[in-house]
């Protein structure tokens, strides 16, 4: 297949709009909504692919203007983001509701929710640096620019990875510190609204030749 076909990165473009919209609803509400374990499965398994996808399609959007290896290193840092917060959720889920649980004993519960911690810190890892390269892709971007550039940079180094290493192992939001999750999760709804606002602009851009 010719990954530079303009049809299918106008496709990649949709991806990463709709794919970053379910990613910002999808984390919320698995995290803050009581519902069945299958639901919530499904929602939470879904939320690492979205994230994912819509970093391929990101960078797609980010090199219609220029191609680096920050926005390429951006891109991966994000897909091993999703992948790394994927298997966080399923264990989280498996040490909660296992039918084991309740006969396991109190340590090694809490030795294998230790490991959750860890996965958490991990995916902050790589979302956070995903998030300060696209904030440099974004610096000089048309569509973006410096507000959302800086923004990523300050949240991604700040508060997504500063926060985390310096409360860890705990959670920022469980010793005293903001929770980070919302505000890197509010950035990047910002940037998804600014990618439904840019897609007649992009769709332009790759019929002018421009190929992603």
């Amino acid at each position: 297949m010719n990954i530079t076909n303009p049809i299918v990165n106008k496709r990649w473009i949709r991806v990463a709009a709709f794919s970053g919209l379910w990613a910002c609803i999808v984390y919320p509400v698995v995290t803050n909504v009581a519902m069945t374990l299958i639901l919530q499965l499904i929602l939470g398994a879904s939320f690492g692919p979205a994230l994912a996808f819509a970093s391929i399609g990101l960078y797609k959007i980010l090199k219609l203007n220029k191609d680096s290896v920050s926005v390429q290193a951006a891109m991966i840092s994000n897909i091993i983001a999703g992948a790394m917060v994927t298997a966080m959720m399923i264990v989280q889920m498996s040490v909660r509701y296992s039918s084991g649980a309740d006969k396991a004993e109190e340590l090694i519960v809490k030795r294998i929710w230790d490991l959750v911690l860890g996965l958490d810190v991990t995916f902050d890892v790589f979302i956070g640096l995903g998030t300060i390269l696209f904030g440099v892709a974004m610096l000089k971007h048309p569509r973006f620019g410096k507000f959302v550039g800086i923004t990523g940079i300050i949240i991604g180094a700040v508060f997504t990875i500063g926060f985390n290493f310096y409360t860890f192992p705990d959670p920022p939001g469980e010793v005293g510190l903001i929770d980070t999750g919302p505000v890197t999760g509010m950035w990047y709804l910002l940037v998804i609204i600014y990618v439904f606002r840019s897609l007649k602009w992009f769709n332009r851009q790759i019929d002018s030749n421009k190929q992603v």
